[in-house]
Parts: structure tokens; C-alpha cells; sequence
């Protein structure tokens, strides 16, 4: 790992006798990271859920700035660039399928075999010159335990998928259920940290996921020192950073009133929690256990632009057996995804009830809050970190060493809020 400066240095030996945020001031390890508003090239994002594409439908997506539409064909995803390029019209807009091979823009006709991305034919000029010339952009697609994963970049072939996901995703016997996506007004590089965060507990303080299950909550959780923290730094991948955080503060004080989280008592000191947390690149989180024992937690923070991602959220677990996935699966949507996500429809209030708000709603709405002195404010380099926030610099240095390129806009330019269907992207929060 790069390591510019005597600071990094101390930082990395004993966490005792620097603070981090002393730490940070000096520290350029992580220049790439910072760089990277838009995300990674060459690597592979989840987009979406298989159950949201049926077979022979189409569905328009942005990833780290570029359009991209899909379509089902043979249970198998296929995936080309969203503008056609005869006069750059979006196929998801309105889309047009002649046959189950191809995807024809409406404007003009001009049709493409999903498959190959070649041009097949022309409406509005059979036979035209431009047949067996064109050819559209293809994506690699895979889809692993019901989640699409899209490669954005120019590598061919691609990087094998398993170096760009969460290690216990790819478990045998594991069954994934979908909870959420979702469109979420934050850069990724926050949503990620905060994700990987564990001081930021303390904003959860009062969730009604922690009164439902019944168990003490810390203010915060960090790790000792560097040994509880795991860096995967292999030459095959996956990397990521998995920490045991086995600090655990449990009461405070401020002028003489004493703060505590629910079920924790205030005259006693608890068990620390034993969860082990993993953020993984380009953007995954992994969570054993949560939000119960025995489930697992993957998130992932896939860019869309400079100020928005896509928050997907699932559950999954070891099922040996049709009988337990059944069971598994209904836990799933009647008691642990309420817990952490509620959607519109869901009984929703406004922010700041613990109670009624999903877990993971309140992180949704926290990171929007922090996004705009980042992105625009420059905090980036005005942060002032503490203890809690050495793994955060050690997922920006992971990060900067193994990344395989930094997305730009390059031929894509910003959408300014453009959509194909006029609901998946607000005008009102495209970039300025």
C-alpha cells in the first residue's frame, strides 16, 4: 500500500499516539479516491433485481454516468448503450421489440440485436448501407442470486466477477431476498463510509428495528487497535476491509445528563456486539450478522452520477433445504425488511420518528444531508476525522491502490435530470 508521509505512518503503528484527525490533515495516500465522484472503471455494479426485468421486457438504467438499457432474452439479461447512434435517442424511452431478439428505436427504427449490439435492419429503409456497419456498445451482464451486475469499462474480457463482490454472497446454498432499491440523493464514497461507519450508530440510537429485537444498543463501536481490523488485499481479489469492533460505548455524559441507547442499563456495562462488517470494492457492504442472528446484510452503493446512487439493499441466508428458503423468504418480507427499509405506501412518517422509520431509511436520509458539503463545500479536505474514523482511511487507501481506473464523463455528458420515463431521475436533483 502507498504510503506518503510520516503521518500515515504513525497512524498505521499505534492508533494511540496520533489522532486521526491530525492524521488526516497531512494525508494524500488517498488522491485517487478523491478523484472518483463517479465512481470506478473496469469494475462490475449491481443494478438492479432479476425479479424487476421479466422476460422480453426492457428497462433503461444509469451507472456511473452512462445510459444503459436492458433486456431479458432467454432468462439471460443482455445490455447495450442507451442512445441510439443515428440520432441519440434513448431505446428505454419508448421501447420497441419486433422480435425477441432485437430492440428497435422508435424514432427512427433503427433496430439492434441485444445480443451483439449490431444493427440488423433499418424501418425506415430496409436493406439501408448502414446494416452489417453499426455496431451499438455492449455491456457484460451477470446475474448472481437475483441481483444483475453490469461491467462498465473497456477491459476485454472483463475482470472475473468474483474479484468485485462481497465474498459471502457468493456462499453455496445461500438464498439472497430483495429488499430495496432505491434512488438516493448522496455521492457513493458517503454512502459507502457511512454504510462502514459504526460511530454513526449513535444517530440510531432511538430505531425502532433495536426496541423490536430487544437487545442493547452502544452510542458507538470501533475497533482497538489495527489487529481487529482485516485488510484483503490479494492479488485476486475480492478487496475489501473487515473489521470486529470491540470498543463499545455504551453511556455518556453532558452536563450532568447521562445518554444511553434503548434496552442498555445505565448502571451496567454490556456484552460487546459481535458483528463483523465488511465493505468491499467498487461499492459492496456485507454485514454477518444483520438485522438478526443468522441472517446475512449486503448492501451496495452503485453510483448513477456525482450526486446520486442507487441504495440496494437484500437479505440472505444458508438454506439447505426448499422447506427452509420458503420460510426464509416470508421471515424476510413479513418481519426483517420493515425493520430496515419502508417504502412509500409503508406507512412512512416524517424524519426523526425512530419508530416508524426503517433502519436504513434514516441512513438514506443522513447521507443526504452530508452530501452537499462534500460535493460542493470541499470536505473532502475540510473534514476533521477522529479515532472511530480509521477505517475509513483504510477503505480510501485499499481503494486507491487496487482501483482499476476512475470513471469520467468522457463522450457522456451530465443528464441535467434527463429521464426515459420521467420518473427515475428528478430534474430537480440532476447536476448543476
Amino acid at each position: 500500500m502507498k504510503k506518503n508521509g510520516p503521518a500515515t505512518e504513525s497512524m498505521r503503528d499505534d492508533l494511540e499516539e496520533e489522532t486521526l484527525a491530525e492524521a488526516r490533515e497531512h494525508t494524500t495516500s488517498y488522491e485517487p479516491y478523491l478523484e472518483a465522484s463517479l465512481g470506478l472503471r473496469n469494475h462490475w455494479y449491481a443494478s438492479f433485481f432479476g425479479e424487476e426485468l421479466s422476460e422480453g421486457e426492457v428497462r433503461g438504467e444509469m451507472i456511473c454516468g452512462e445510459r444503459i438499457v436492458f433486456k431479458r432474452l432467454d432468462n439471460q439479461v443482455f445490455a447495450l448503450e442507451d442512445r441510439c447512434p443515428h440520432r441519440g435517442s434513448a431505446f428505454s424511452a419508448r421501447p420497441e421489440c419486433y422480435s425477441k431478439n432485437t430492440l428497435t428505436c422508435w424514432l427512427h427504427g433503427f433496430t439492434f440485436d441485444v445480443r451483439s449490439g449490431k444493427l440488423v435492419e433499418v424501418l425506415t429503409e430496409p436493406g439501408s448501407k448502414l446494416i452489417g456497419k453499426l455496431q451499438q456498445k455492449t455491456y457484460p451482464v451477470q446475474e448472481i442470486n437475483g441481483v444483475v451486475f453490469v461491467f462498465i469499462g473497456d477491459m476485454d474480457p472483463p475482470p472475473a466477477i468474483e474479484q468485485d463482490i462481497q465474498p459471502k454472497f457468493l456462499q453455496s446454498n445461500l438464498v439472497v431476498q430483495s429488499v430495496a432499491r432505491n434512488k438516493s440523493r448522496a455521492n457513493w464514497r458517503l454512502a459507502a463510509e457511512n454504510g462502514y461507519d459504526a460511530a454513526h450508530l449513535y444517530a440510531h440510537r432511538n430505531a425502532g428495528l433495536f426496541k423490536q429485537i430487544d437487545i442493547p444498543v452502544p452510542l458507538s463501536t470501533f475497533p482497538s487497535n489495527k489487529g481487529k481490523v482485516t485488510e484483503l488485499n490479494g492479488d485476486n481479489g475480492p478487496w475489501g476491509i473487515v473489521k470486529f469492533d470491540d470498543i463499545n460505548i455504551w453511556h455518556a455524559e453532558v452536563d450532568g445528563t447521562y445518554i444511553t441507547a434503548p434496552n442498555v442499563d445505565p448502571h451496567l456495562e454490556h456484552d460487546n456486539w459481535d458483528i463483523e462488517v465488511g465493505l468491499f470494492m467498487p461499492c459492496g457492504l456485507e454485514v454477518d450478522y444483520f438485522p438478526a442472528p443468522g441472517v446475512l446484510h449486503f448492501e451496495w452503493y452503485t453510483p448513477i452520477d456525482e450526486d446520486h446512487h442507487l441504495y440496494i439493499i437484500a437479505h440472505g441466508a444458508i438454506c439447505d433445504t426448499p422447506e427452509s428458503e420458503v420460510i426464509f423468504r416470508s421471515r424476510c418480507k413479513k418481519e426483517l425488511a420493515p425493520l430496515v427499509w419502508r417504502s412509500e405506501g409503508d406507512n412512512n412518517v416524517p424524519v426523526g420518528d425512530g419508530d416508524t422509520w426503517g433502519f436504513n431509511n434514516f441512513d438514506d436520509w443522513g447521507r443526504e444531508q452530508m452530501h452537499h458539503v462534500y460535493q460542493y463545500e470541499n470536505f473532502w479536505r475540510r473534514e476533521r476525522l477522529f479515532r472511530p474514523d480509521y477505517i475509513v482511511l483504510r477503505w480510501r487507501n485499499l481503494v486507491s491502490q487496487r482501483l482499476r481506473g476512475i470513471q469520467k464523463w468522457g463522450t457522456w455528458a451530465p443528464t441535467r435530470g434527463w429521464s426515459p420515463d420521467g420518473k427515475n431521475y428528478d430534474p430537480k436533483f440532476g447536476p448543476k
